[in-house]
């Protein structure tokens, strides 16, 4: 595919407007320019006026007639592998958090990045997962773009207002590291916080790096962890064990499924590099089953929508039990062999009769350390001194036999799925009797009323998911409300009920992407963590009180880094003013303007992807890649890696970082694990993408291996435990089964009813990953401004036209938006595509809506668990 005549002329266009925005910061004395402020952003206006400047410079002769003509001869060429005279073409990854983890080609004239186009994947040479999408076809426009951040700034006027003055990179590091060490001298050590997003899926300057620990770690700083995208695997994997965040049969497997359900996904825009794969399996002959609150473009080409009633998921999946235990359809084999069904239950404690009860003394074994996830969420120093193997307890459950005896589970003959024990007066029923209780207070008749979703049809849905081998997909919809974690933990517990989990076709999960295990989470430098990683969610209070957990806990300043939380982080101004308020130092690290940026103190230019090799341990693929680096960082850039060494020789430790980015990586990877594989840093970088799992396609849980202290599924949680412990309370007793509870905020009848009459839910664009490209002027072209939908109906009542700008609003906040009326959407909801930027609207910002109310077992952000209202914006 040829660039068209528009886009070519918009990348030399970029090229001049970026060199001449610099000679005018310069010539300003350092003062930010309207082209740098992300209020000014690049209008079409601007882009057009722009476009002719580069035209006349070209017709001169002038400095962008060679770019321009380098542009032109790229973009003579299809979307191949062949370099043209003068042209080199580089190896990429896209790695943002869509998790395609896409290869692309950088086509590169005369030192700068004319094109990307499609690269082939050597790990399949069927090109199954060979793609690129408009946001890797306009990669150009995020390197040189006006809003690229180009040398070290100090704010010299009030926070966000978009006043800036040029620094050095010498300066700027000696401020920061001053006042780091001033604040650790009067605040405490733990006074320094570091926290990201995932706008980098990288080994080395992305959030799978190890190297920010080896610094922060260092210098004893607190951990911030991000709070979302997490109810859906605390559901799972209290049932199943840790495997990853997000797992799920690879999706060229889809096609196996006699049924594919997906459960609140969009994947045709959110994960749309998975929806080839979907629309194969259709035409292979299974059956999709999209259940949705809203008409999405997968809904649309569906066999079966569902349009449940928001936050009603686990009602659902519950009925659908109800169903299969009525017809006694589910898989009593499975459920004896592989499940914590038979294990008898005290009713004294809650937890399992064990031989120890009954006088059996545990067996304690040896047994290997888990392997580290490159995703995995803890604070790499974690894996310091740790021994590489650990002490097992095995005290065995108890169970009824066939003949009525209580006998340890490795005795029994044949385990009895119901039945009762008294155990010294203290009544015992089975897992299984214990989940039937819950089950059967949810006949498809109360179901229906609960999830507005016909008894005839929840009869039909359960009868497709007894029909496998079948396949659930859960996405992010039934994640973003305060029940969240029990609607994964409904759906996870239905496949225990029908067996249909670790074969061709059948899985359930949420499948979105994989990080590889066994890599080396303890590189050199690497120290253990003094103070526990905190959530997000608590950081508020925390800067509000200058307390943690009842301990005084002061922060006063957070460097922040591939990520932007002024606009993906709940309730804006609960931010804005509670935690960049009262901070003494906010450092943000990144390579274009953003929300976050506008509030910072000190703001230091990231490189781009392309501007640096990375090693990517994170994809959809199930691959390590290699991105080579195309160009040398633009302006004043440097890699996050290149930073985080400038920061350390300031704190004092010139020498913790030491060893180049290739032997970091080496170290990395090449451990025994992975080089049973045949995988080594070196075979990745001349291989470009080598698969980390010895099967292809990847289906987990093969033969009913989980990875539970029993090695059962245990739908039945024995031991519940908390995503973080910040100090907060929780009801045990509820998080032993998957339960239905309303959400927070977002029922009929909750306390902000009276008030608020609309739930107000988010999709992810295909146009951004959460709020990356959200300053791309080519997709701007083609999505060009915040849009908020409704139903006709909604619209109708508050005297709401279609295209009408609104203001959607309630106690936290507002935003105002264009309405795009459609019948699609469920009447009582409205949907916002996310992650404008707050200078993008006309007033306010999508996030200042949303509750930073949380589960305090999944400790998630609730992104869908409010209620507001919306009128007519009367533009004041």
């Amino acid at each position: 595919m040829q660039p068209s005549a528009r886009m070519r002329r918009g990348v030399s266009a970029m090229a001049l407007s970026v060199s001449a925005n610099r000679d005018s910061c310069a010539n300003r004395g350092g003062k930010m320019t309207e082209a740098y402020s992300p209020v000014g952003g690049l209008t079409r206006r601007n882009f057009l006026k722009s476009t002719g400047v580069a035209a006349a410079a070209v017709a001169a002769g002038g400095a962008g007639a060679f770019a321009a003509g380098g542009l032109a001869q790229a973009a003579t060429y299809e979307a191949g592998q062949t370099e043209g005279d003068g042209e080199q073409i580089f190896c990429g990854v896209c790695r943002g958090n869509c998790s395609g983890t896409c290869k692309l080609n950088l086509h590169v004239v005369d030192g700068k990045i004319v094109k990307t186009s499609k690269r082939q994947f050597n790990s399949f040479p069927d090109g199954r997962v060979d793609r690129i999408c408009l946001r890797g076809l306009s990669h150009v426009y995020n390197v040189y773009g006006p809003n690229r951040i180009q040398y070290p700034m100090r704010r010299v006027g009030e926070r966000g207002s978009g006043e800036w003055e040029r620094i050095t990179w010498e300066e700027a590091i000696k401020e920061i590291t001053d006042e780091w060490k001033r604040i650790q001298a009067e605040y405490g050590e733990q006074a320094i916080a570091y926290t990201r997003g995932s706008g980098n899926l990288g080994a080395i300057s992305g959030v799978a790096s190890p190297m920010y620990n080896v610094f922060f770690n260092k210098i004893n700083a607190s951990m911030i962890k991000i709070a979302r995208d997490q109810a859906n695997t605390r559901g799972i994997n209290r049932v199943v064990g840790n495997l990853g965040d997000w797992v799920l049969n690879d999706p060229s497997d889809f096609k196996n499924a006699k049924t594919l359900f997906v459960w609140g996904a969009n994947i045709t825009d959110a994960q749309l590099h998975d929806w080839h794969f979907v629309a194969d399996a259709q035409d292979a002959g299974t059956k999709l089953v999209v259940i949705d609150p809203i008409m999405t473009q997968l809904a649309a080409r569906a066999d079966l929508w569902i349009p449940i009633k928001p936050a009603t998921d686990a009602a659902l999946a519950l009925s659908m039990m109800y169903v299969m235990v009525n017809e006694d359809a589910v898989n009593k084999p499975f459920l004896r062999d592989h499940t914590c069904a038979p294990f008898l239950v005290r009713s004294d404690t809650g937890k399992f009769l064990r031989m120890s009860d009954l006088g059996v003394e545990p067996e304690v074994i040896e047994v290997e350390a888990g392997q580290v996830s490159a995703a995995s969420s803890e604070n790499k120093g974690a894996q310091v001194g740790k021994a590489k193997t650990v002490q097992k307890i095995i005290d065995h459950p108890a169970v009824l036999d066939a003949d009525g005896a209580v006998k340890s589970l490795a005795e029994a003959v044949d385990p009895q799925l119901n039945g009762t024990y008294d155990f010294n007066g203290v009544p015992c029923n089975t897992a299984y009797d214990l989940l039937l209780e819950d089950i059967m207070e949810y006949a498809p008749e109360k179901a229906q009323e609960i999830c507005d979703i016909p008894a005839e049809t929840i009869v039909e849905l359960a009868h497709l998911a007894l029909d496998g081998p079948c396949t659930h997909r859960l996405g992010w919809g039934s994640n973003s409300y305060t029940n969240g974690v029990h609607a994964a933990h409904a759906n996870i517990t239905m496949a225990a009920l029908t067996g249909q989990i670790g074969y061709p076709g059948a899985g359930t999960g949420v499948g979105d992407f994989k990080a590889c295990w066994g890599i080396n989470a303890v590189v050199k430098g690497m120290t253990a963590a003094k103070y526990p990683m905190i959530s997000a969610l608590a950081l508020p209070e925390i800067m509000r009180t200058d307390k943690w957990k009842g301990q005084d806990y002061p922060i006063r300043s957070l460097y922040v880094y591939a990520g932007n939380p002024v606009s993906n982080q709940v309730n804006t101004n609960e931010y804005i003013n509670d935690v960049v308020g009262n901070m003494d130092l906010y450092v943000v690290a990144d390579y274009t303007f953003t929300d976050t940026v506008k509030y910072a103190d000190i703001v230091l230019p990231a490189a781009h992807w392309f501007e640096q090799q990375e090693l990517v341990p994170i994809s959809a693929t199930q691959c390590f890649l290699h991105s080579e680096k195309a160009i040398d960082p633009l302006y004043e850039s440097k890699s996050d890696f290149e930073i985080l060494k400038l920061l350390a020789a300031g704190m004092g430790h010139p020498d913790l970082i030491d060893l180049s980015e290739d032997e970091y990586m080496s170290q990395v990877v090449d451990t025994p694990g992975l080089g049973a594989l045949g995988i080594t840093y070196d075979a990745i970088k001349e291989n470009e993408d080598m698969y980390w799992y010895a099967d292809k396609p990847w289906i987990p849980w093969k033969n009913a291996e989980f990875r539970t202290e029993s090695g059962r599924m245990e739908f039945y949680v024995e031991n519940p435990t908390v995503q973080f412990d910040v100090g907060q309370e929780f009801d045990e007793d509820r998080e032993h089964l998957p339960r239905y509870f309303n959400p927070t905020e977002a029922y009929e009848g909750s306390p902000a009813w009276d008030k608020y009459k609309l739930i107000l839910l988010s999709e992810r664009p295909r146009f951004r990953v959460h709020s990356m490209w959200s300053d791309n002027a080519y997709l701007r072209e083609l999505d060009p401004e915040p849009t908020i939908k409704m139903n006709p109906a909604d619209a109708e009542v508050r005297g709401i036209a279609d295209g009408d700008y609104v203001e959607v609003y309630n106690d936290r906040g507002h935003c105002v938006a264009r309405a795009v009326l459609n019948d699609g959407i469920r009447p009582g909801c409205m949907v916002y595509p996310k992650s404008w930027q707050q200078h993008q609207h006309k007033a306010g910002c999508w996030s200042e809506l949303l509750t930073s109310e949380y589960d305090p077992v999944g400790v998630n952000e609730s992104y869908f668990d409010n209620l507001v209202e919306v009128r007519v914006w009367n533009e004041e």
